[in-house]
């Protein structure tokens, strides 16, 4: 019996020690869920004493401890033991969460009342909350180089669980590019609303993209002054922002936001913008300094993401207004073509593309990507159109030009080898397409290094890809073969970049819809650039596109004369005679000395230095071109003559009469041209 009585009195004490002194809050209710025990933890939480606590319903406790409906619950279904999360306040108004296990007390099988235990778990809650929040941030905020779509995600993410609505403004010259200012920032710096989200009933003063106006002084012009967060009540806020802003302070009260956090978004000591979360009736807990943190990180992870976008945007814009000086303002006037163009940025490449007139009223067409975008690549491309056009005016055809555009690959970009090893032939590859058009003949010889096949549209509206060998890109160092055809007089020839047709998979169907665009044109080059990027341009935008089109005409033959001589002496002055009839037939009498002169030292130089008959051409078009054929190969050379020489002046009497003179080759001999302007006196 001592031994008994001993027990129970330690296992008294025991319970007694355990209860008072138990770090988690401890209590026992009745059956009216009054409380008849609580110890001073649970006291705690409710930041009550006990006298304010016994015997008083649970109901009539406040909210900092809200068990009442967990407790009912418990009593109604009379399960084993029920644990829940319960959400309260600390008396000044921030969250406290607490983990609660409610089970039934009962005495012969009856229950009786119920008991509680309760721990607070509100820092493991906030650092699970923040921590989740967090990685969300990072994985959802920053997916884009765009500063207005990355001030959207944040919106979007913050808006989840942490706030009812957020707000993001940022300074207008950031989404220009341009540098952000230094605070404080003056109310004369406009900014741009960048995004808006609720999931309440706030709306937004002003429309996403239009700018925002913050009047002066509010704690948001504050926080562009002083680069440091607000954590505002608006109910209780001084009332001279709320007057000086009346219309930001009446959609505040009507959406009942009671809490709101003003943060400035900046980087490397610069304003971007600011950021604003606002709380209402869906989180009835105000924000704390601990919130104001936790929007700071968020925030902070965003404007990186802004200024990296910011720099991207600075770079491709300078990219961009270095590609627009590097290609053509104006086209050469031909006679051979009427062109029209479009150009668009893109991306993923860079295109180029230029008319070039070449002897013979001949002209060469030329388009060509880089792969990639921004200043490199822009530099590159440069040097792309460099080389294409200093080939182009050595009179190659085009197999040639891409064979020599080819191996320069490697210079003009030193790291093409690597890319080569990692995929030759990919998209990482430059390409090229050059065609070179005859207005005499009408034909047309085209080559591509990994470049479409045009569009021919002929007079009587039919249209198709012109069927030719298309080459690997350039560097890859192979050969490339021409497409030699003629085309009918009118006819209009469409080049476009490959972006127009990708990806692969609708290849087919985007081909079906450049024809058809094409089509639509009735032979107008302008008309076929509109129509092809009105159909196939929004949908690839950001790829970049470039469509080069060209109506081929024809030279009548009234403005051809062409005749050849023999090895004889005399066909020197036979050639000057026929030269002198043919300007008078073409009304241009007051040529004729000039060219008279320039036809007698080719013909006399044919006959001297070279093998065949000399065959003389003149065509009169926008100038004067003299050519005059043998069969050898042999380049002319242009000297300078001694004071003694009685020869070896030709060339240089022929380079100083003419605008441009020069050589090109062909499978039969040579052709020594000169052309001789008409816009000028001779």
């Amino acid at each position: 019996m001592a031994h008994d009585s001993s027990f129970s009195a330690i296992e008294a004490a025991y319970e007694r020690t355990a209860f008072e002194q138990s770090a988690a809050g401890l209590e026992i209710y009745d059956a009216g869920l009054r409380v008849l025990r609580t110890n001073s933890a649970a006291l705690a939480m409710r930041g009550r004493r006990a006298d304010q606590v016994l015997n008083r319903p649970v109901k009539a406790l406040g909210s900092r401890l809200p068990l009442a409906p967990l407790l009912q619950r418990v009593l109604a279904d009379g399960e084993a033991a029920v644990q829940q999360r319960v959400d309260g306040h600390d008396g000044r108004g921030h969250r406290r969460t607490f983990a609660v296990t409610a089970f039934p007390l009962e005495d012969a099988r009856r229950t009786i009342g119920v008991g509680s235990v309760i721990h607070d778990v509100t820092d493991e809650t906030r650092a699970r909350v923040a921590a989740e929040l967090l990685a969300r941030a990072h994985e959802g905020i920053g997916t884009t180089l765009d500063a207005m779509r990355t001030a959207r995600e944040l919106a979007d993410i913050a808006v989840e669980d942490f706030a009812d609505a957020v707000s993001v403004d940022l300074v207008d010259s950031v989404l220009q590019g341009e540098t952000p200012p230094e605070p404080p920032v003056g109310a004369d710096v406009p900014l741009r609303r960048a995004a808006f989200e609720t999931r309440g009933e706030l709306r937004g003063i002003y429309p996403v993209g239009e700018t925002s106006h913050f009047v002066f002084p509010t704690p948001y012009t504050d926080v562009l002054g002083d680069v440091a967060p607000r954590l505002l009540d608006p109910r209780s806020a001084p009332a001279d922002w709320l007057t000086h802003d009346a219309a930001r302070a009446g959609a505040l009260r009507a959406a009942g936001i009671h809490s709101m956090i003003i943060v400035p978004l900046s980087a490397q000591g610069r304003v971007l913008g600011l950021a604003g979360f606002y709380r209402g009736p869906r989180h009835p807990l105000d924000f704390d300094a601990t919130d104001v943190k936790l929007a700071e990180q968020v925030s902070a992870k965003a404007c990186i993401h802004i200024e990296n976008a910011r720099r991207y945007t600075r770079e491709r814009t300078t990219a961009v207004t270095l590609q627009r000086s590097l290609l053509p303002r104006t086209f050469p006037e031909v006679s051979a073509v009427t062109t029209a163009h479009f150009h668009a940025p893109g991306s993923r490449q860079t295109v180029w593309f230029d008319v070039i007139a070449l002897s013979g009223a001949r002209v060469g067409l030329a388009i060509g990507q880089v792969p990639e975008q921004g200043l490199h690549a822009t530099v590159t491309m440069g040097r792309f159109r460099t080389a294409t056009t200093t080939l182009a005016n050595l009179d190659l055809p085009p197999e040639e030009l891409l064979a020599h555009l080819d191996d320069a690959t490697h210079r003009i970009v030193p790291d093409h080898a690597a890319r080569q090893e990692r995929a030759a032939g990919s998209a990482d590859a430059p390409r090229c397409q050059y065609a070179v058009y005859d207005p005499v003949s009408g034909e047309l010889a085209i080559a591509a290094a990994g470049w479409p096949a045009p569009l021919v549209s002929t007079p009587d509206g039919a249209v198709s890809r012109l069927d030719m060998p298309v080459g690997p890109p350039l560097g890859q160092g192979a050969a490339y073969e021409v497409r030699r055809t003629v085309l009918a007089p009118e006819s209009l020839l469409t080049l476009y970049s490959e972006s127009l047709i990708e990806p692969a998979s609708d290849a087919a169907e985007r081909m079906d819809q450049l024809e058809r665009a094409a089509a639509r044109s009735g032979q107008d080059p302008r008309a076929a650039c509109d129509s092809i990027v009105d159909g196939l341009l929004p949908s690839r935008a950001g790829d970049g596109a470039a469509v080069l089109a060209a109506r081929t005409h024809r030279l009548v033959n009234g403005q051809v004369a062409t005749w050849t001589g023999t090895r004889d002496a005399e066909t020197v002055a036979d050639c000057r005679e026929r030269t002198g009839v043919q300007l008078a037939d073409w009304g241009l009498g007051a040529w004729s000395f000039t060219t008279e002169m320039v036809v007698s030292e080719l013909v006399t130089n044919v006959l001297r230095h070279a093998s065949g008959n000399p065959r003389v051409r003149l065509i009169h078009d926008r100038s004067l071109t003299i050519e005059v054929s043998d069969e050898s190969s042999t380049a002319p050379h242009l000297r300078h003559a001694r004071a003694q020489d009685e020869t070896g002046r030709g060339l240089l009497i022929i380079a100083s009469l003419a605008r441009r003179w020069g050589t090109r080759y062909s499978p039969e001999g040579k052709t020594v041209w000169v052309e001789e302007p008409l816009d000028e006196p001779p």
